[in-house]
């Protein structure tokens, strides 16, 4: 009779915990969907600021690469925060902060004012529910299937960027920018800081079936010698390198093309409008990517999704330095799209199979400020190199280069827990 009762117990502790776990993903999709939607709706509102306040772009630019990197600096400290203190409460104050910086963003008069508004306040906020820091909670709580768990809710990002781009050019040609950003505002902490209270928890109590998962995560293992539990021997680690130039390179490729792809293809003599189209349709092909990569990830290992990407980069950088004919320039990028967000969801992967749980959120935070601040790069070295020499084609044939080393970097990677 006894062992009849724990054994009811356990099953509804079970579906107490897949409910929990709806919810975790439902929360973090979302979270993701304002997130990326929040960040690229910039691009709207640039014309329209730099117009009204007789503003250059480049304080503007300016305004943005602060972002960028305030942003990516802080993803270790709330790695740090989320070990510390655990989800629920450190989501909740970054959605504050962040709905504060797009408020006063409505009423900037002054260049500072822009910078400190948006490329300090907003960014700091901002950077506390991105997908580093929704990934370490999305993984904490799902201890099987993480990779596909993480590509459900990393594709929030392409959802957020399509509708909440569309909405904010509405809102834009109707009301203007400063309404548009005091309604995002408003928007957002009437939807996030609910959902954050009454979905969000900050850490599951492991289920029997889940509890080996639990156990073999947490557990220590060893890196050089040294015991993962060190922070400083994971970091100082060859396996860390490896994670550090995977996702250095994957950055810096990412930026440069999402920055430069629509210049490039109209430099090739492609239709303007159809150069915009087709950035947008790779980010729907990259909905395809991060999905297929998750399945890949969790029915095989995370270095094989990885492997396929710089591969498939290779074979699609090669011809673009030979090529100029639009058509082609066209299906090749829209097949870099479906790359896109293939390691996304597994920065998550490689650090828990690789370190465990111990200082998890500090190393999946460093590794995504990496990954940022490359990116930063990558687009600003696009830049310059065309200014210098009036084409892209430097940089095309760097990209190759970059993806085989890409390949070297994850075939390094040693895997501690064969699925």
């Amino acid at each position: 009779m006894k062992n009849r009762f724990e054994d009811i117990l356990i099953s509804l502790k079970s579906i107490f915990n897949f409910r929990q776990q709806f919810k975790i993903l439902t929360a973090a999709f979302i979270l993701l969907l304002f997130n990326s939607g929040l960040r690229f709706i910039f691009g709207l509102m640039l014309i329209p600021i730099a117009e009204e306040l007789s503003w250059g772009r480049s304080v503007l630019s300016f305004g943005v690469t602060t972002f960028m990197v305030v942003g990516a600096l802080a993803l270790p400290f709330y790695g740090r925060l989320f070990d510390k203190y655990g989800h629920r409460s450190i989501l909740f104050v970054a959605v504050m902060i962040s709905v504060g910086g797009l408020a006063l963003i409505s009423g900037i008069a002054k260049p500072w004012e822009f910078i400190l508004f948006y490329g300090l306040l907003f960014a700091v906020g901002h950077a506390g529910f991105s997908t580093a820091t929704v990934s370490i909670m999305t993984t904490r709580w799902f201890p099987t299937n993480t990779g596909m768990a993480n590509s459900v809710a990393i594709s929030g990002n392409g959802v957020g960027q399509l509708l909440m781009v569309g909405l904010s050019a509405s809102l834009i040609l109707e009301y203007g920018w400063r309404f548009s950003y005091q309604f995002l505002a408003i928007g957002t902490g009437l939807v996030l800081l609910p959902l954050i209270f009454f979905l969000v928890r900050t850490r599951q109590d492991p289920s029997e079936s889940d509890k080996e998962n639990w156990q073999e995560m947490e557990r220590p293992h060893s890196i050089g010698g040294h015991s993962e539990n060190s922070l400083a021997s994971a970091v100082l680690s060859s396996q860390f390198i490896c994670l550090f130039s995977l996702y250095a390179i994957c950055g810096f490729q990412d930026f440069f093309v999402a920055t430069h792809v629509t210049s490039f293809a109209i430099d090739n003599k492609m239709n303007t409008q159809l150069a915009g189209n087709m950035l947008a349709l790779m980010g729907v092909a990259a909905l395809g990517g991060v999905v297929s990569s998750g399945y890949l990830s969790d029915r095989y290992n995370p270095r094989l999704p990885t492997i396929l990407c710089f591969g498939l980069r290779i074979l699609l950088f090669v011809p673009l330095v030979f090529t100029s004919n639009p058509l082609v320039i066209f299906v090749l990028f829209l097949l870099y799209g479906f790359t896109f967000l293939v390691t996304a969801p597994l920065t998550v992967v490689f650090t828990r199979r690789i370190f465990g749980l111990s200082n998890f959120g500090t190393l999946v935070g460093t590794i995504h400020m990496i990954h940022h601040i490359s990116g930063g790069l990558g687009a600003f070295v696009g830049g310059v190199v065309f200014d210098s020499t009036g084409t892209y084609e430097p940089l095309i044939i760097a990209m190759v280069g970059l993806s085989v080393a890409g390949l070297i970097s994850v075939s390094l990677l040693r895997d501690n827990r064969v699925l």
